[in-house]
C-alpha cells in the first residue's frame, strides 16, 4: 500500500488526497440518501444506508492514515507539507460528521418530527452533497493548478470553487438558522428529545459544510504562498 501511495506522491502530493475525496464524498451521497429514507419512513432501508456510510468513514481514516504514513520528508513537495496534511485532516472530518449524523438516525430512528423540518434537513443533506462535490473539484482542480505551474488561468478557476463552496457553507447556515427558530418557536409543541435530536443532527450536518470550508482556506493559503 505504501509503495502505491508513493507512486501517487511522485504524480503529484494531491493525488492521493483526489483518492480519499472520493471516498468523503461517496459517505456524503449515501447520508443524503439515508436523510431521504428518514424522511419518508423506510427505517430498514436508512440502517443500511447509515451503515454504508459508517463503512465509507472507516474507509476514508484508513486512507487518511496510509496517506500520513507515507508523506515524509522523503518526498519532494512542491507546497508546505503541513499545509497538504491540514487538507486531508479537514477534508477527513467531512466524512467524520456524515458519521455522526448517522448516530443521531440510528439512535432515534422512532422518533416523528414535523414534515417542515424535515424538508429543511433534506434541503442541508442535499446542500452537503454540492458542497462535497465541490470540494472534490477543488482537491482536483489543485492537482491540475500544480501541474500547470500554477498558471493564471487555473489558479482562477480554484478560486471560482473555493468561492463555491463558501457560497453553500453560507446557505446551509441560513438553513440551519431556520430550523433552530423553527425550534425555538415551537417549543410548546415539541418533546425536550425531539428539539434535542433536530438541533443535535443539525449540528452534525453543518459540520460537514463547516470542515469543506476549512479545507478550501487552507487551499486558499497555499496559493497564496506559492
Amino acid at each position: 500500500m505504501v509503495s502505491a501511495w508513493l507512486k501517487l506522491f511522485a504524480k503529484s502530493p494531491f493525488k492521493p488526497l483526489i483518492k480519499h475525496s472520493e471516498i468523503v464524498l461517496k459517505a456524503v451521497e449515501k447520508l443524503e440518501e439515508a436523510l431521504v429514507a428518514w424522511s419518508e419512513g423506510r427505517k430498514d432501508e436508512m440502517l443500511k444506508l447509515c451503515d454504508a456510510v459508517d463503512s465509507l468513514e472507516q474507509e476514508a481514516d484508513k486512507v487518511k492514515e496510509s496517506i500520513r504514513d507515507t508523506l515524509t520528508s522523503r518526498i519532494f513537495m512542491p507546497v508546505s507539507r503541513a499545509d497538504v496534511l491540514l487538507c486531508l485532516y479537514f477534508q477527513d472530518k467531512v466524512a467524520d460528521a456524515a458519521q455522526d449524523v448517522t448516530k443521531w438516525l440510528k439512535v432515534c430512528k422512532e422518533r416523528s418530527i414535523p414534515d417542515e423540518l424535515k424538508e429543511k434537513v433534506i434541503s442541508i443533506g442535499k446542500e452537503s452533497i454540492k458542497v462535497a462535490r465541490n470540494l472534490h473539484n477543488a482537491i482536483s482542480q489543485l492537482d491540475i493548478v500544480i501541474e500547470s505551474g500554477f498558471r493564471d488561468d487555473e489558479i482562477e478557476r480554484e478560486y471560482q470553487l473555493i468561492r463555491e463552496v463558501e457560497e453553500i457553507e453560507h446557505s446551509i447556515d441560513v438553513i440551519s438558522g431556520e430550523i433552530m427558530q423553527f425550534v425555538f418557536d415551537n417549543e410548546d409543541k415539541l418533546s425536550y428529545g425531539d428539539a434535542i435530536f433536530i438541533l443535535s443532527m443539525t449540528r452534525c450536518l453543518t459540520s460537514i459544510s463547516d470542515r469543506a470550508k476549512d479545507t478550501v482556506e487552507r487551499i486558499r493559503q497555499m496559493l497564496a504562498h506559492s
